[in-house]
């Protein structure tokens, strides 16, 4: 173990080689940027909707265009905007919320599909992130642009079904399904406000670390990607 920390403590060269270090990549709304640590390469595409990026595909999105190589780590952030705004205003008496997230994320599967097979880069994992837990209305900034569509308890039921298919696709398709919801949900199953930015966002990232020091790379990882920065 020493030789190993004397080997490390060695790795300071000027300039970064990419082959060498992997970098991960969060790619999609506001929150590929809230909540991730500095050492992540975090890209928002505005404000994008799941929905959109599976439709449009690489015309939303195309992570050609971001520098990624080979053992990068690639996480997809998609679906709360769609969860808080739009799902509950489609749903009709022959379309449920469940048919309507499931035409969602099947587009959204094959979305990130197209981006894996044309960016010609074998990635170490390849993620999507689950849509964070839903806001109480009464005590949360609710920007008319974006606003809040259903009740409370709706948008929560929009969500918990949206992340079950999020992670069955991740499964069936050898895709990691980034889960750190049940950490930052308070005893009603809302945002927890201290965990939060005081809206609709993470804030304190403690749990998204983790869970990459446990499934993703580990502390050695944050150590190398450190020293070669």
């Amino acid at each position: 173990m020493m030789g190993l920390m004397n080997f490390l403590m060695n790795l300071k060269p000027k300039r970064r080689n990419h082959n060498v270090v992997p970098v991960i990549h969060t790619f999609g709304d506001s929150h590929a940027n809230f909540g991730w640590g500095n050492d992540i390469k975090k890209h928002n595409i505005n404000s994008s909707l799941c929905y959109s990026f599976g439709k449009k595909k690489l015309q939303r999105i195309d992570i050609r265009k971001f520098n990624v190589k080979n053992n990068d780590t690639i996480i997809f952030c998609l679906g709360e905007i769609d969860c808080r705004c739009h799902i509950h205003k489609h749903i009709t008496g022959d379309k449920t919320y469940q048919t309507i997230i499931e035409e969602i994320i099947a587009n959204y599967i094959e979305a990130i599909q197209i981006n894996i097979q044309v960016s010609n880069v074998k990635f170490k994992n390849v993620c999507i992130y689950n849509v964070p837990p839903p806001v109480n209305r009464y005590n949360t900034f609710e920007n008319q642009e974006y606003p809040f569509l259903g009740t409370d308890e709706e948008r929560k039921q929009y969500i918990l079904y949206f992340n079950r298919i999020l992670q069955q696709k991740c499964k069936e398709h050898n895709f990691i399904f980034f889960d750190i919801y049940n950490h930052y949900v308070n005893e009603e199953g809302f945002l927890n406000k201290e965990l939060s930015d005081g809206n609709v966002h993470i804030k304190n990232g403690l749990y998204i670390q983790k869970f990459i020091d446990d499934n993703l790379y580990g502390w050695l990882w944050r150590y190398v990607h450190n020293c070669w920065w």
